[in-house]
């Protein structure tokens, strides 16, 4: 056999011996051939490659074309020891015949590409997001070229690699997949972490998810693993019957990204396959790459099959969104490798030099086009067919060229792979069958089961053979194909006709197996097996067992926060129940139709939640049965801006849990149920407030405060008037029940805002921040998601105001946003804008950088847009208009396309709300501006609308009286204005020393500036320093920087008209340093006018008294 086949391999030199003489006459050396025979090295015990080199070296023939092509041959020997060096008799082989010396994980001809990738990642270490995907064929070394840069950074431990195959055989589980790649990343910390990088890692952790660590855990349960010290709360503690949809998901885990990816060690996502992923799971991956609020150093890498998708797939939908949103996105292609490449790499197969294979190489080529995957199978089957065989007389491998030249394969790998399987045993195929059921992957607990049962009790022995043929790999836990085109083949190998059978028989028959047992989220792959006998192979007996299968997983799914996934199983479980469901399964359509509620609502369809809610609420047989369809009919009404029905269907809700709300409301029975309640609170000591138990709550009474807590959100618009009411129903009702409940804690805090609002005397305001504060205190002791938003919304938007730092209250309003969006459903993430609303009001006015401030707002703006929210927009939008006028008069930061600056709503509460917005933020803007008549007129619109907030009335009197003092220097005001000033100074300081009584934080520095002004302007030159001097120290020590600047600036004015320029000078650049701080470009530019002024009037004052005292002195 050997004999037939060596016309294709290198002859062998006639065995002579050579020896150099050298030619005097010509001055060269030449060798002449002596007819003694010597014994070739490969007969000695040498190496076949190195017999062959050295025989070439003395053929009289010309092997070599060059020494240049025997360097290479050389160079090859020695850089590749293990592959040359070594013949293949020497090493294991496989059932005694020699196996292809392949390299796996060798990745041949991509160096482009893997400069490519890695120069990306870099750029991504440097502190940027980034999107890399990779097309090709199957087979073409997409994910090789991902894993050769993994080994890189394992090696040096730069960064946190995740890996997620998007399998198609659960590609209706895309989201739960990507999850599970970050669930992954906490274990991943935990091995590739430091104990101090982990303890640092935790502090982060508890202070950006302080509310809502559940949130965090539960999409992530191995955040537990990773830091155990950080309980879990339970499930009634968390509030977990509020929904997730993917924006909370997305926002979630951009939180958990920005503390847990960093430049010196960034997050790596490598998704393969994403030809089988969906819009949902690619939305999630946009997400996280154009988080505008900071970039996470995080990495994503998709690979797809590029000649199997099409262009309206959602890949491409991927790229354009990433690069619109100015995430940097790369895309490469790999084809098949060149000729030389191929070459190489059989060659390195082999184990011969590549210019002896070459010839066999280009046969390759032609066949496969280079495709490496589909090479390498082709180089099998030659081995198995006897084409390509090892000899062992020659110590190395050949091959009939023609015969090989003239097989006749399909243009695929997968003919190839199909061909070699039909050959195996018919229980290895069968165990080949069954693996390629659950796609590309089965766990361990599959085979337990299946092996469980009399028809595959030897089906262990069965895929060792599987691993023995090397078409699966046992990997940890699971059984894993070698690559997805092994999969497809052992897939195909089931008939078309026979597949549906196929797959519903393995899923009954694992459901046999696990009956009674906690599953999971196992149950989705053996439910998914059931699923594919829809409807054709249900037995009407078995209907309703498998409806019930689909409930559980559709349940499950919920629970993971898939709403697509469990929107299909839903689907499935509706679609078995029989005709009269709703009275034979009654209690089974109330969850179903309820959860499939939820689901459709949480993916967007809300039209189709509003019918399936209303089919509840018309077949619920008692009231009870439709509270939890009635509670999220109106969370979605109030989220989509129906307040009326809303307001309504509440209301009614209410009168069927025997609660009766006023139509309309008389203020004189709510200040004596304002006045009732107070005095019950005040009979109680602040621990007696902060102790109280929680309370025993049935059903109904739960529904009827959670109901109250809906109505107050919706009455905020709608409604205000009614407020106050509803918060001491709610307080009377915990205080009858003897405890409080997380309902109760909204109550007390709303009845602080409300006093906060409605009375202006010390002791009520001190009062209201009394019971506010105990109310924090008993949040601590529920902490759940769902509430929180609210109650921060109220206490710091509110209440805190007048009591702790105005930086505090920014601070907590952020948590409360962030909470608030990442908790929960569109009414939760409502209320989150409400905390943007307030944080960014907090934030201007406790003077933080404008530039920042600027692009927080921006931030805020653009999740409004994403998350359809309309109704916050306005605000937002009116706070950022005066932000960018602080900075630079709205020059270079006008406000950004897209965002609508309309308001939403017709509705008049809401319409008065947002006036007294804009009247608010016209005197702010004008005030800095310098425009006096325009602050003075929007002060006075302001100040007169009845639902002006406290805290706002008390900045309005703040500036507009500065404003006063301020028009009255500029006009060298008259009597009768000086008169009006003290007016308007008497109201103000009135209010604002009533207001530095209980917090001197946010107060003290604007009753001494307003002090300083007045004293000023009355000529007490010696109490107007000491005020403008408690006035800049108070600013400082308040952290207000930008008041700080407003003082120093105002003393300037004061020290320039005394004629003191030189003093007034300093206070200038001092103030001219503050408004640096605080970034107003356009106060910088202002003060330096003002102190060219002064300068040039010193300057011009000092020449002229010169001048006069030379002419007296001549004189």
């Amino acid at each position: 056999n050997d004999e037939s086949m060596n016309r294709n391999s290198p002859t062998e030199p006639e065995r002579k011996r050579s020896t150099v003489r050298y030619d005097k006459r010509k001055g060269k050396s030449y060798s002449t051939c002596q007819s003694k025979p010597y014994a070739p090295l490969q007969e000695l015990g040498f190496p076949s490659s190195l017999s062959m080199l050295v025989q070439n070296l003395i053929d009289a023939h010309d092997a070599y074309s060059s020494l240049d092509a025997a360097k290479n041959d050389i160079h090859i020997l020695v850089s590749d020891p293990e592959c040359f060096l070594f013949d293949l008799e020497d090493l294991p082989s496989k059932g005694g015949s020699m196996q292809l010396m392949i390299k796996k994980g060798k990745l041949y001809g991509r160096g482009k590409e893997v400069s490519l990738i890695t120069d990306a990642f870099c750029r991504v270490s440097s502190g940027k997001n980034e999107a890399f995907f990779i097309g090709g064929y199957s087979g073409s070394g997409k994910t090789m070229l991902v894993h050769s840069l993994r080994a890189r950074i394992d090696i040096a431990g730069g960064g946190y690699v995740l890996t997620q195959k998007v399998d198609q055989m659960s590609k209706e589980r895309p989201m739960l997949d990507i999850l599970s790649a970050f669930n992954t990343l906490c274990l991943l910390i935990k091995n590739k972490s430091a104990t101090h990088e982990l303890l640092g890692m935790a502090t982060m952790i508890t202070t950006e998810f302080e509310s809502d660590f559940s949130v965090l855990a539960r999409l992530l349960p191995n955040i537990n693993v990773l830091f155990p010290q950080l309980v879990r709360p339970t499930i009634k503690d968390a509030g977990m019957e509020q929904m997730m949809n993917l924006h909370n998901i997305c926002y979630t885990l951009q939180r958990f990204l920005r503390i847990v990816s960093s430049r010196l060690k960034p997050v790596m996502l490598f998704l393969d396959d994403l030809q089988w992923a969906g819009s949902t799971s690619l939305g999630l991956i946009q997400s996280l790459l154009s988080d505008t609020r900071e970039p996470s150093c995080f990495f994503f890498v998709g690979s797809y099959r590029d000649n199997e998708v099409k262009q309206e797939h959602p890949i491409f939908d991927l790229m354009t969104n990433l690069e619109l949103c100015g995430v940097k996105t790369e895309k490469v292609h790999l084809g098949g490798l060149t000729k030389d490449d191929l070459n190489l790499m059989i060659s390195e197969s082999l184990c011969i030099f590549p210019r002896l294979c070459k010839s066999l190489s280009d046969i390759v080529f032609a066949k496969t086009d280079g495709n490496p995957y589909f090479s390498l199978e082709f180089l099998r089957s030659l081995v198995s067919s006897g084409l390509l065989k090892y000899s062992l007389r020659e110590r190395r491998w050949i091959w009939d060229e023609s015969k090989i030249r003239s097989e006749n394969i399909e243009e695929n790998v997968l003919y190839l792979l199909t061909a070699n399987m039909t050959s195996l045993p018919e229980n290895t195929q069968k165990a080949l069958k069954v693996c390629s059921c659950f796609g590309i992957k089965a766990d361990e607990w599959i085979v337990g089961y299946l092996s469980s049962t009399s028809e595959y009790s030897d089906f262990r022995l069965w895929l060792d053979r599987t691993i023995d043929e090397g078409c699966i790999q046992k990997v940890d836990s699971q059984f894993k194909f070698v690559h997805d085109k092994v999969r497809e083949a052992a897939y195909s190998l089931i008939s078309d006709n026979d597949k549906t059978q196929f797959h519903y028989d393995l899923g009954m028959l694992l459901h046999s197996a696990s009956k009674d047992q906690d599953l999971g989220a196992r149950i989705f792959q053996i439910v998914d097996q059931i699923n594919h006998g829809i409807p054709d192979l249900i037995r009407p007996d078995m209907q309703m067992d498998i409806a019930v299968l689909n409930f559980k997983s559709g349940s499950t799914a919920i629970e993971f926060s898939d709403y697509d996934t469990a929107l299909s199983y839903l689907n499935n479980a509706l679609l078995l129940l029989p005709i009269n469901h709703w009275s034979s399964n009654y209690e089974l359509c109330l969850r179903l139709f309820y959860l499939k509620a939820k689901a459709t609502y949480s993916c967007g369809d809300i039209e189709n939640a509003y019918e399936l809610l209303k089919k509840i609420i018309e077949k619920g047989r008692c009231t009870e049965d439709k509270l939890d369809a009635y509670y999220l009919y109106v969370t979605i009404l109030h989220a989509c801006d129906e307040s009326n029905e809303a307001y309504i269907t509440c209301q009614e809700v209410l009168s069927q849990l025997n609660e009766t709300v006023p139509g309309s409301i008389d203020m004189r029975e709510v200040g004596a149920a304002m006045r009732e309640v107070g005095a019950a609170l005040g009979r109680m000591s602040d621990r007696e407030l902060s102790k109280m138990k929680e309370m025993e709550m049935d059903g109904v009474f739960r529904y009827t405060l959670k109901f109250y807590t809906l109505l107050i959100c919706i009455a905020f618009w709608k409604n205000p008037t009614l407020l106050p009411w509803c918060a001491c129903r709610m307080i009377n009702l915990s205080l009858k029940h003897d405890g409080v409940c997380q309902d109760s804690v909204f109550a007390f805090v709303q009845y602080a805002a409300v006093l906060c609002q409605q009375c202006n005397l010390a002791p009520d305001i001190e009062e209201a921040c009394r019971v506010g504060k105990a109310a924090m205190s008993l949040l601590k002791r529920f902490d759940s998601p769902e509430i929180v938003p609210k109650v921060y919304f109220c206490y710091f938007g509110f209440v805190a105001v007048h009591t702790e730092p105005l930086q505090v209250c920014t601070d907590n309003l952020r948590k409360g946003f962030e909470v608030g969006m990442s908790a929960g459903s569109t009414g939760i993430q409502g209320v989150a804008f409400y905390n943007s609303i307030h944080l960014i009001r907090t934030a201007l006015l406790g003077g933080e950088n404008l530039s920042s401030l600027l692009k927080e707002s921006d931030y805020h703006l653009e999740l409004m847009t994403r998350f359809h929210n309309k109704l916050s927009m306005p605000y937002v939008l009116a706070y950022r208009e005066t932000i960018a006028k602080l900075i630079d008069k709205g020059q270079s930061s006008s406000n950004p396309a897209g965002f609508d600056e309309n308001t939403p709503s017709s509705n008049a509460v809401y319409l008065q709300r947002h006036k007294e917005t804009i009247y608010f933020n016209n005197t702010l803007q004008s005030f800095w501006l310098g425009y006096s008549h325009r602050c003075h007129h929007y002060a006075e619109k302001a100040l007169d609308m009845h639902l002006l907030g406290r805290h706002n009335r008390l900045m309005i009197l703040f500036y507009a009286t500065l404003n006063s003092f301020r028009g009255v220097r500029n006009n060298n005001g008259n009597g009768s204005q000086f008169v009006k000033v003290r007016t308007m100074y008497k109201v103000a300081i009135s209010a604002l020393r009533s207001a530095a009584e209980l917090s001197p934080w946010n107060f003290s520095n604007k009753v001494f500036l307003l002090q300083a002004e007045l004293y000023s302007f009355e000529g007490k030159s010696q109490e107007a320093k000491s005020s403008y001097a408690a006035a800049v120290n108070s600013s400082c020590s308040a952290k207000f920087v930008h008041e700080q600047g407003l003082a120093c600036e105002l003393a300037g004015f004061h020290y320039k008209k005394t004629g003191q320029a030189q003093i007034a000078l300093d206070f200038f650049q001092q103030a001219k340093e503050c408004y640096i701080r605080w970034g107003s470009q356009m106060k910088v530019e202002s003060i330096t006018q003002q102190m060219e002024k002064v300068r040039s009037s010193y300057l011009s004052n000092t020449a002229k008294s010169s001048c006069f005292n030379l002419l007296s002195e001549n004189l």
